[in-house]
């Protein structure tokens, strides 16, 4: 890797985005490459897609309790990142931002390949060091020659050394289920529930023993919780009509 490149790297890091992955399409699988054709990506061999995600409460420190975005200012944050490593470490030339945005690529899949997410009872990915508490924040492409990462090593789901599986016991919709996959109904109808306990949070997320050093902090939490939680409703919303 170039000195050029790696301080890109270091830069972003610094920003918050101790997740990191250059990829070329040719090394996808064959189902990555297929969902990612359906969504009317470009995936020729020259290119090269980054993505970026964020552990623990680095990247919400960067800014600083700065909210005030009208939109999603993490994503404003992401997107601004991703311009300035391209222009001012990695040579310049045009970005794709292919998320955050309307099209659903399919970043579990990218995330499995590139060894950051395993599959977890709950329905979301789980990180061998963060746990649940990762995000993608940021995928891009661009017609440039960066060296690509090489994938983190996977040794397998964590949940498969966890023994009490405390998640089950705390999840108070019984979403998460033994030998069963999440119900996501289940979990959709406790939240939408007046006063629901996990309105803003998940419980069963809360009580899982992985990367717990990681953990949201109260204010983190509530905001992701809630915008969850709106989302949700609009989803709702929108099936009913």
């Amino acid at each position: 890797m170039n000195p050029s490149q790696q301080r890109g790297h270091e830069w972003l890091a610094s920003q918050g985005f101790n997740l990191q992955a250059v990829m070329r399409a040719d090394q996808w699988p064959q189902r990555l490459r297929q969902s990612m054709e359906d969504c009317q990506v470009n995936i020729e061999s020259t290119r090269r897609f980054v993505m970026l995600g964020a552990g623990g409460s680095l990247l919400w420190q960067q800014l600083g309790g700065d909210l005030t975005d009208s939109g999603h200012p993490l994503d404003t944050f992401s997107v601004n990142a991703a311009g300035r490593v391209v222009t001012e470490y990695w040579g310049g030339g045009d970005v794709e931002i292919l998320y955050p945005g309307p099209t659903p690529v399919p970043l579990q899949q990218l995330g499995v390949f590139a060894g950051w997410s395993h599959v977890s009872p709950l329905g979301i990915g789980i990180n061998t060091g963060f746990g649940t508490w990762f995000a993608y924040r940021a995928l891009f492409a661009l017609d440039n020659p960066l060296q690509e990462t090489v994938p983190v090593a996977s040794h397998g789901t964590p949940c498969d050394q966890c023994v009490e599986k405390p998640c089950r016991s705390a999840c108070p919709a019984g979403a998460v289920r033994s030998h069963k996959s999440f119900d996501l109904d289940r979990c959709v109808s406790h939240r939408l529930e007046f006063a629901s306990s996990c309105a803003d949070r998940c419980l069963a997320r809360l009580a899982c023993p992985v990367g717990q050093d990681w953990r949201y902090d109260e204010d983190q939490l509530v905001y992701h919780g809630r915008r969850s939680l709106d989302a949700l409703r609009a989803w709702c919303e929108q099936k009913s009509d």
